[in-house]
């Protein structure tokens, strides 16, 4: 144990200024996951802390070529790379867990080293905020941006849920005040983007309008999204129940008198589980909005969230048959995040036994939906492996969770995500699953564990007998290094005016270790690991 603090140290002192190799060997003594997620999350490539970048992206196939160079498998491109919000809170709260944790094990409190890189890692994540105008207070005042850069940022009730807990978090592992200051912002904002009408009523606008064109009061969700111009996104998804659990923990922390944050929590829970109960990823109201450029209520057209009839919805559909949802996808992570805010929160409150069977019907209606895993023939450009390809067999009897595999290695394993993406209607394109899989273990961790041990338990095992790299542990000889996901050239990376070319685009990303390692450490507890 002492060597491994003193190699921490080291790592700290060295991690700026030392790159990453891309895939390191394993270990003669294999490392435990929470601490090789902790050791890559907090290691440098190319100046900036892993656990601070979403992502690098790399699309590559041989007729495919950026700035004059082709992007092959063994030369990618590198398109991005940006810093998110969301990954770096979710890396600042599995950091001060972690921590946390460990220190209680080893019967010490947290070394100035330790602090300091809590510290380094809010930094980052406060630093995504705007400057406050007290003459000019705004929605978003307090609120945590999606990026850092550019003129228009975005807030999202989501991302801003996750930065909440993180600071939390970090309040709780450090003492520090300004961390429960920061979290009580965050839950101002979010009460706001529950209600945000008087924020336009200045401009003559109602947000919100019935069937007949009314004025009405919000559903009781939060809404997804606003941008610094004070334009507010017209959609109300299910992962926001990650919110309600954040919310009630801050009450708890900070209990005023009002109960404002649980009220919060319990009125957004009663909307938002709906969503759940029909299979739905998000609920779109209609709204009256004057055409202007600033200030104003919006559709989210891009991922056909226009629907604006003040109903649930599945993505890419509008449609309603017979008086239920019809068409489009649904989405793994909202799900995922969905069970688990809702599990979170009535664990909060009446604890884990009332938590399970407040998701466990829920639970298994995902988990018995048909599923297609994408390392297949379709795949446009053999994106894994084409030595590989063809079918693949998602289902595990009886209900997709089982022990014994109906298909061959290369098939997605339910024990640890239990959906890749969810379709259900033919694709017309496919997405890896394997991103999917393991920040799902992670997203699952506690409620699998309460619920189906055996399953989480299974998911646990293979995640530990994976090979590595990148500290990042995937299905089989899978390697999440090489996430690739086949889509097409949309956005015109290559310049050529074809946006329908397909392209291969891979992702190193922090959620998946930020979130698989908490999901371990709530489920089992440091301890436990050693």
């Amino acid at each position: 144990m002492r060597a491994r603090a003193a190699a921490l140290l080291a790592a700290l002192v060295v991690a700026a200024a030392t790159p990453v190799p891309t895939a390191p060997a394993v270990a003669a003594t294999p490392v435990p996951l929470v601490d090789s997620y902790f050791d890559w999350l907090v290691a440098s490539h190319d100046g900036v802390r892993n656990g601070l970048r979403r992502d690098i992206e790399h699309v590559h196939g041989d007729q495919l070529a950026i700035a004059g160079r082709t992007c092959t498998t063994a030369s990618p491109c590198t398109i991005g790379g940006p810093r998110q919000s969301t990954a770096a809170c979710t890396s600042l709260q599995f950091i001060s867990v972690y921590l946390d944790q460990r220190a209680a094990y080893e019967q010490r409190s947290l070394s100035s080293v330790e602090t300091g890189l809590v510290d380094e890692f809010a930094g980052a994540v406060l630093a995504h905020r705007l400057a406050k105008d007290p003459n000019a207070p705004k929605i978003f005042d307090d609120a945590v941006a999606s990026t850092p850069d550019g003129q228009l940022r975005y807030f999202t009730s989501f991302g801003n849920a996750a930065c909440g807990e993180a600071l939390l978090a970090a309040h709780q592992a450090t003492g520090t005040a300004g961390y429960l200051d920061a979290a009580v912002g965050i839950g101002e904002f979010l009460l706001r983007m529950q209600d945000p009408r008087a924020y336009y009523l200045t401009y003559g606008v109602h947000p919100f309008v019935d069937a007949l064109g009314q004025p009405t009061t919000p559903p009781g969700g939060y809404v997804d999204q606003i941008s610094s111009w004070s334009n507010l996104y017209s959609t109300i998804s299910t992962w926001n129940l990650t919110a309600i659990a954040f919310m009630q923990r801050l009450q708890t922390a900070v209990a005023p008198p009002d109960n404002r944050y649980g009220q919060s929590a319990a009125t957004a829970r009663q909307f938002l589980t709906t969503g759940l109960q029909l299979g739905a990823d998000w609920y779109t109201f209609d709204f009256d909005s004057p055409a202007t450029s600033q200030n104003r209520v919006v559709a989210q057209s891009a991922y056909r969230a226009d629907c604006r009839d003040n109903r649930w919805h599945r993505k890419g559909s509008c449609t309603y048959t017979d008086g239920r949802i019809a068409g489009g996808t649904l989405g793994t992570d909202m799900i995922e995040y969905g069970l688990a805010g809702l599990y979170d929160h009535e664990r909060q409150l009446n604890g884990a036994s009332s938590a399970a069977a407040a998701v466990t019907t829920l639970y298994t209606t995902y988990t018995s939906l048909p599923g297609w895993h994408t390392a297949s023939a379709s795949d446009p450009l053999d994106c894994v492996d084409d030595t590989a390809s063809g079918a693949v067999d998602p289902y595990y009897p009886p209900d997709n969770q089982g022990a014994t595999p109906t298909g061959d290695a290369r098939d997605y394993d339910p024990h640890l995500s239990f959906g890749g993406f969810f379709r259900l209607t033919p694709p017309n394109e496919n997405a890896e699953a394997k991103y999917y899989d393991i920040v799902g273990f992670g997203i699952l961790a506690e409620l699998r564990e309460e619920l189906v041990p055996a399953k989480f338990a299974a998911g646990y095992q293979r995640l530990q007998q994976a090979d590595r790299q990148d500290a990042l542990y995937a299905l089989l000889d899978r390697s999440l290094a090489a996430m690739f996901l086949p889509t097409r050239d949309a956005d015109d990376l290559d310049g050529d005016s074809d946006t329908t070319e397909h392209l291969c685009k891979g992702t190193r990303g922090t959620l998946p270790v930020a979130h698989n390692g908490l999901g371990i450490l709530k489920a089992v507890g440091y301890a436990a690991t050693r």
